[in-house]
């Protein structure tokens, strides 16, 4: 593929409580907190105040926050929620922002020897997706994803969306339990091309990924390198 693909985006409504949640990880509004009126979030979003409602209800489900008829929204204590971004770690120098991918390459290949076997361990083959990574349309990062190429023979780049662990659940019935992350630095790989603000061979940050089930099985291994000069990569614990 020569001609970047932008990736299916989610609907609006959940780019917005994806958003709203990564803030309120992030600790833009602490824990009882009330956010800003609906008014002025879907101001600030640029969002028509019902999409905003329907994101609202959506974290309010998912117990980001408790809305308070009367009184307003408020954020809820943090705990694990189930958001799609969940575990994204990388975030603006500046704040969260929303993560969305540019599509450079899909390939079927066969797995090579430094990618962790998958499922069962016998498939010889894995997928691999090349993407850009942008946070709140701000070119961050390259991703390089191995999955199992025995969960489809042919795949259509229309196909793949912003989230990959949303496409796993939806078209393999796959559900990311745990990661584990390496963390150094690297330099660009060769396939690095603009907008991505650093060339190949140059020095970046480096995230290495093995993603599992609860089963323990790897569904997927992928690669990044960060422009430290733009984002960061960001863990939070609470107790």
């Amino acid at each position: 593929m020569t001609t970047p693909i932008p990736a299916k985006p989610l609907p609006v409504y959940l780019q917005i409580a994806e958003l709203l949640a990564r803030r309120i990880k992030a600790g833009h509004w602490r824990e009882d907190e009330r956010l800003p009126t609906e008014a002025e979030l879907s101001t600030q979003l640029n969002v028509a105040v019902g999409t905003l409602r329907k994101s609202l209800a959506l974290l309010a489900k998912q117990g980001v926050v408790e809305r308070i008829q009367g009184s307003g929204t408020y954020v809820k204590k943090a705990a694990g929620t189930g958001q799609i971004y969940e575990l994204f770690r990388l975030e603006l120098n500046s704040g969260p922002g929303l993560p969305t991918a540019l599509i450079l390459d899909v390939s079927l290949e066969l797995r090579p020897a430094d990618v962790p076997a998958f499922g069962n361990g016998r498939s010889t083959h894995a997928w691999r997706v090349r993407r850009l990574r942008s946070l709140s349309h701000v070119p961050v990062a390259l991703e390089e994803i191995w999955f199992n190429g025995d969960h489809v023979q042919n795949l259509s780049v229309h196909t793949l969306g912003d989230s990959m662990y949303l496409f796993y659940q939806e078209n393999f019935g796959i559900w990311i339990a745990r990661v584990e992350d390496r963390i150094s630095v690297d330099t660009a790989p060769m396939w690095a091309c603009p907008p991505f603000g650093i060339s190949p061979g140059q020095p970046t940050g480096f995230i290495e990924r093995v993603s599992r089930t609860s089963t323990n099985e790897v569904a997927e291994f992928s690669q990044t390198w960060f422009d430290p000069s733009m984002c960061c990569y960001s863990s939070r614990l609470s107790q």
